[in-house]
This record gives C-alpha cells, sequence and structure tokens, in this order.
C-alpha cells in the first residue's frame, strides 16, 4: 500500500486498477495497486485517471490548489522516492 496504513492502523484497504477499466485499464497485477479507502476516494473524488508519477503530480497540483496540505506532504513524500530512484525521471514535477 501506497501511505503504509493498513489493518493494524484500523484503515480499509482497497485493490486499485492504477488506469481505470473505463479508460482502458486492463485487470492485470501491473494495474494493480494496494490503497487505503481515504487514498483511494482522495484518487476518485480529484478524478485522476493517469498512472505512475503523472498520477502523483497531478494529486500533487490539484491539493495544492485546493490547500490540503496533508495531501501535497504526501505526494512530495511519493514523487521524492521517484526523484531519489530516478523512476520516470523523463516526466518533470515541479515543485
Amino acid at each position: 500500500m501506497i501511505c503504509g496504513k493498513g489493518e493494524r492502523e484500523g484503515v480499509e484497504l482497497h485493490v486499485d486498477h492504477i488506469k481505470p477499466k473505463e479508460y482502458g485499464g486492463e485487470a492485470t497485477i501491473e494495474n494493480g495497486q494496494t490503497l487505503c479507502g481515504k487514498h483511494n476516494y482522495i484518487k476518485k473524488t480529484y478524478k485522476q485517471t493517469e498512472t505512475g508519477k503523472k498520477m502523483f503530480i497531478r494529486l500533487y497540483e490539484l491539493a495544492q490548489k485546493s490547500q490540503d496540505y496533508e495531501l501535497v506532504k504526501f505526494c512530495t513524500e511519493i514523487l521524492e522516492v521517484f526523484e531519489r530512484n530516478n523512476i520516470n525521471g523523463h516526466i518533470e514535477w515541479k515543485k
């Protein structure tokens, strides 16, 4: 799971399609992720449909506009992992 919370913390976990089926996402392991209920709901609320780093960049931008600083912090932590490990380095994140 992305945020690290789970059953021990009393958090419900969801199996999520990274790219939703209605946008061509397949029911495969590679297109799946585990999200806590809160972050799965946030992803759907912000109508986020892109995958990987692009998803977190978009979520970060939306959280900034909404002044949701808890979500900004969460996305920053995830995006820093992408950068530290040079994952999708061709996708630019403007902090």
